[in-house]
């Protein structure tokens, strides 16, 4: 298969989520390669816009608008790719949020952290329960689940959320292996950095644009598509021999382990990046690490 032909001709994929900003490029680059494509949000708006982008690539797609923290928004997600395509070959699990309720874990609730669970566990659950055993009849399949590389490291006041994803990634790796002789290859994707609606990053200031470069060591936060092309790659045939991993995708940030670059040099002092570049007693006792 030539790496620049269509890599998922002929493929029906289901992406939850489908209607945002990392779900919405996911699913025009899948249309743009072949895919015909079942978007599935519960934003009615966006959703439409997304199933107008995959038909300008000239593939079908059907926007299911649903609340995937119900079962009754599951079922009408699996009843509507079955009236429309009779089957899924690939699902991607993109739905997740951390529903800004961060803060002391003690002063949590059971409520919030059911919530937690519903939008970042359970429907991952009952979705890929639905679409795995007709991948198995057909002897092929990809599963690409969304992780986050907070469940990797830590996150701070997010603890209930971390461990959501942290699930994620251990469901990933045993589902991998129960399923991968059936030729279904599961693996997830753990991103960082990246321009998505449920980050509120279109609502910073513009003097942030300053900093990126100190703390993600690409130099810039992804666009939805960056992200998309990793997937991609997990859903075709050009993977053949990933399973049950957690593919990082994040510009660097989890490999910087806590290292901050500044024009001068790399810190893991992070309140020091506003005087390096002032104060010369730090550049002479330091010098630059960073050219």
């Amino acid at each position: 298969m030539p790496i620049d032909g269509k890599l998922l001709e002929g493929k029906v994929a289901v992406v939850t989520g489908g209607a945002g900003g990392i779900g919405g490029a996911i699913c025009t680059l899948f249309a743009e390669h072949g895919a015909d494509v079942v978007i599935a949000d519960i934003d009615r708006d966006r959703t439409t816009e997304v199933a107008k982008s995959v038909r300008k690539q000239g593939r079908r797609a059907v926007g299911v608008v649903a609340d995937l923290t119900k079962k009754r928004g599951v079922d009408r997600l699996v009843k509507a790719t079955a009236e429309q395509f009779g089957r899924a070959d690939i699902l991607v699990n993109g739905l997740g949020h951390h529903l800004s309720t961060g803060g002391p874990f003690e002063n949590s609730t059971e409520a919030q952290w059911q919530a937690l669970y519903e939008v970042n566990l359970l429907h991952v659950f009952r979705v890929t329960q639905a679409f795995v055993p007709g991948m198995k009849k057909r002897g092929w399949g990809r599963i690409v689940n969304f992780s986050s590389v907070e469940g990797v490291r830590s996150a701070p006041a997010l603890a209930v959320y971390a461990s959501f994803k942290r699930a994620i990634d251990g469901f990933t790796k045993s589902l991998a292996v129960d399923l991968a002789r059936h030729g279904i290859l599961v693996n997830a994707l753990g991103v960082d950095k990246t321009k998505a609606y449920q980050v509120g990053f279109y609502e910073l200031p513009p003097e942030y644009e300053k900093l990126v470069e100190t703390f993600i060591p690409a130099g810039h936060y992804a666009e939805g598509l960056d992200v998309a092309k990793v997937a991609l790659f997990l859903a075709s045939d050009l993977n053949t021999w990933v399973v049950g991993h957690t593919v990082i995708a994040d510009g660097g940030t989890l490999s910087a382990g806590g290292w901050f670059r500044t024009p001068k040099r790399w810190t893991n002092q992070p309140l020091l990046t506003q005087y390096i570049e002032t104060d010369p007693a730090i550049n002479e006792r330091r010098p630059p690490m960073v050219q």
